[in-house]
């Protein structure tokens, strides 16, 4: 499904709120097109608020390195290596209160991969899941999912790798 689509069949579900779009600043010049898009038609989703395992995309100003918004108190004991590849990763949807985060690549061999920023386990080798190939893709599994149990953690949920594995190919939309 394309994004623009997608976009439209989210503001058509009353169980699904679609932010208006916002004239988007300081976004990093090499988004991938489809988050691009996004950012012009709409400002953020929040994923069926009704239900255990809602979530919101991100907002365009919140669009920003996930280590600087998960590591931003200068107090914190985890301070990953400056090298380390999360550093091209940004925060793109979150549950605060789940401490749950989705983080997508900015680094153009990985560009575009969405994965698992769990607080928890957030830039861990092994435990940092690639959930989407893109992020079209990870719109269409989170409105897919409905507001249930994380998609990506379910048994029959395809295993994609994990961020720290050789690249895969470009899956930029």
């Amino acid at each position: 499904m394309e994004i623009l689509q997608l976009i439209e069949t989210i503001k058509q579900d009353p169980s699904c709120e679609v932010y208006p779009a916002q004239l988007a600043q300081n976004l990093p010049q090499n988004i991938p097109d489809d988050v691009k898009i996004f950012y012009r038609e709409t400002n953020g989703i929040k994923f069926f608020p009704q239900e255990a395992y809602s979530i919101e995309i991100v907002a365009s100003h919140q669009f920003i390195p996930i280590n600087t918004y998960l590591f931003s108190d200068e107090s914190t004991d985890l301070e990953l290596e400056n090298d380390d590849i999360s550093h091209d990763w940004f925060l793109i949807a979150k549950v605060d209160e789940m401490s749950q985060y989705i983080s997508i690549d900015m680094a153009q061999a990985r560009r575009g991969q969405c994965y698992d920023s769990f607080f928890e386990t957030h830039a861990t080798i092994g435990d940092s899941p690639i959930i989407a190939q893109n992020f079209t893709a990870l719109l269409h599994q989170l409105y897919l999912n409905k507001g249930q149990y994380w998609y990506w953690l379910q048994d029959d949920f395809q295993y994609l790798g994990d961020a720290y594995d050789p690249p895969l190919p470009n899956r930029d939309v």
